[in-house]
């Protein structure tokens, strides 16, 4: 049964000998999903250097294809020790593999801003779908965060005084709203997991469940690209993307929700979009207005009220 938040009955001796080092510690969770929102973020540059090089599926499968190993590695025996449900990995890796085929396809016909944007709609959809997977409802204070953050976001991205939705809807846009959605359900998965399982453990099977359906996806779509002819540019941006943006913050993620509730976790993983708006001024001299600095600050005040929210409730593992 997933934790449970403010209920009257505490956790028996039992409990804590099988959720020890699970305690939630919010500011402890919250450290962790800022670390990897941050990689993310400042994983824009690597990205694009990355689809440069390769098709994006095929470039996607390289990533996966260098982190997999990496993460089984990591892993290690812990893997042998692994009783948890084996269902769980199998549900992230097909998520993770929509997510980024849907997300990979609608960068091919519409702009990057307006990817950018309905992409952020996952952190609102966290609240609507969380009852759904026995976690507790949203406080007040959740929707105040995810609201204020929403707005800070289209900021952000121009909408709000700006043309980023000034052309009709594509069939990009909704590619992009399933990716939405499929980034949702990773992010409520993974809380209703988080604290029966190790975080290296998880994070390895999981990307080694996307690499085995996404490699035979990227080589049926793109083919067989000559990997030998990449430059230490692309190499370098590949070996970010997989250590760094897969392995590491995918750990700290898994981690991280472990002390943190789901929308929580959905709305300080929002500030990858001000990091990676940074990156590109710093790498490629991208111009940002008054309204977007403005957007930022929203989005970090909407991060804010939602860990107010977390501070407030009163977490306790129980399990049953």
């Amino acid at each position: 049964m997933p934790p449970q938040y403010g209920t009257a009955r505490g956790p028996c001796p039992a409990d804590h000998a099988r959720y020890r080092g699970a305690v939630p510690r919010p500011f402890y969770g919250a450290l962790l999903l800022v670390i990897a929102a941050c990689i993310w973020g400042s994983a824009f540059v690597p990205q694009k250097l990355s689809v440069v090089a390769l098709p994006p599926l095929l470039a996607t499968a390289v990533r996966f294809a260098m982190a997999a190993p990496l993460a089984l590695l990591l892993a290690g025996r812990r893997l042998k020790h692994d009783t948890g449900d084996r269902r769980v990995p199998i549900a992230l890796g097909v998520i993770l593999l929509f997510a980024y085929v849907t997300q990979t396809a609608a960068l091919t016909s519409i702009p990057v801003t307006r990817v950018s944007l309905i992409t952020g709609l996952y952190a609102v959809f966290v609240p609507f779908l969380a009852p759904l997977f026995g976690l507790p409802r949203p406080q007040r204070l959740h929707w105040a965060g995810a609201g204020v953050a929403s707005i800070g976001l289209a900021l952000l991205v121009g909408v709000i005084g700006g043309d980023a939705l000034a052309v009709p809807l594509r069939v990009g846009d909704l590619l992009v709203l399933v990716h939405a959605l499929f980034g949702a359900l990773h992010v409520l998965v993974v809380s209703t997991a988080a604290r029966r399982v190790d975080p290296l453990v998880l994070n390895a099977q999981q990307l080694t469940v996307l690499l085995v359906l996404g490699a035979p996806l990227a080589l049926m779509v793109d083919g067989v690209a000559p990997l030998a002819a990449l430059d230490a540019q692309a190499l370098f941006a590949f070996a970010y993307l997989s250590v760094f943006s897969t392995v590491v913050a995918f750990t700290c993620q898994i981690a991280g929700q472990r002390h943190a509730s789901a929308p929580t976790a959905a709305i300080i993983m929002l500030l990858e979009t001000p990091v990676g708006v940074i990156g590109a001024q710093l790498f490629f001299h991208e111009a940002m207005a008054p309204l977007q600095w403005l957007g930022a600050v929203v989005l970090v005040c909407g991060v804010a009220l939602s860990l107010a929210a977390e501070l407030r409730r009163r977490p306790i593992a129980v399990a049953t």
